[in-house]
């Protein structure tokens, strides 16, 4: 069963309008895991209860608020954050065309495909052939749209103290480790990694199904700052010279 699109609009591409449907890239590994109760073996219910009435609060009764300061909110209701709506709520507006190795990867938040909706189809051909031809490329026949952070909303690493001071590095040590980072330079395949955390989860809910208890062992690495940065280096070359 195909997903649902989550979004639909246009893209405006100058005075060209192409009316898409968007749906999200990405479909996480989620655990499934349930908050539950021990004895009875129900899942668990959340409710909105007023603390100080101490009543459940319907959905149609909710409204939102900014805490102005300490304990003190500003009510903000359902219609006037509908009247604050971009007028470009529907739409999706290109502003500007810039090189992907240009954006640090900091500022990416989540993806998105961008299908052609009804009578979108050669607006959205040609602006994805357009694309290709400028080394624009699309993702696998699609256009990609990945939403970025604000600037404002991604930290800045100078403020951390243990960045102010960096040690002294010897030529040597330098040396190893790049001669380390070009012999495990590789072309990336992303089929080569997997997840081994959602593969444990369900290899041990198989075996409970089955009525079995699984051992499950617990390993925690032992993290040890390396002494001899020399001698580590000089293993590690050896090591991946040997794969």
């Amino acid at each position: 069963m195909p997903p649902r699109p989550i979004w639909k609009g246009a893209i405006s591409f100058g005075l060209v309008s192409i009316p898409v449907k968007t749906y999200g890239a990405i479909s996480e590994h989620k655990t499934g895991l349930r908050l539950m109760c021990p004895k009875d073996k129900s899942p668990l219910s959340f409710k909105r209860v007023c603390p100080k009435e101490g009543r459940e609060i319907p959905w149609d009764e909710v409204v939102r608020g900014y805490e102005v300061q300490k304990g003190k909110y500003i009510l903000i209701t359902p219609k006037e954050l509908e009247a604050l709506e971009l007028q470009s709520g529907r739409l999706v507006e290109v502003f500007q065309f810039v090189d992907a190795d240009k954006l640090d990867a900091v500022y990416y938040d989540n993806s998105y495909y961008l299908i052609p909706d009804e009578h979108g189809e050669k607006p959205y051909y040609l602006m994805r052939e357009a694309l290709e031809q400028n080394n624009k490329r699309s993702y696998e026949g699609a256009i990609l749209m990945t939403t970025l952070h604000y600037a404002d909303e991604v930290r800045t690493p100078r403020d951390f103290p243990e960045l102010k001071k960096p040690p002294e590095v010897e030529k040597e040590e330098l040396e190893l480790a790049s001669q380390l980072i070009k012999i495990m330079k590789k072309p990336f395949n992303f089929k080569e990694y997997r997840d081994r955390y959602q593969e444990a989860l369900m290899k041990l809910v198989e075996a409970k199904m089955k009525g079995k208890e699984e051992v499950v062992e617990l390993r925690v690495p032992e993290i040890k700052p390396t002494k001899n940065l020399m001698e580590a280096l000089k293993a590690s070359i050896k090591a991946q010279e040997r794969r």
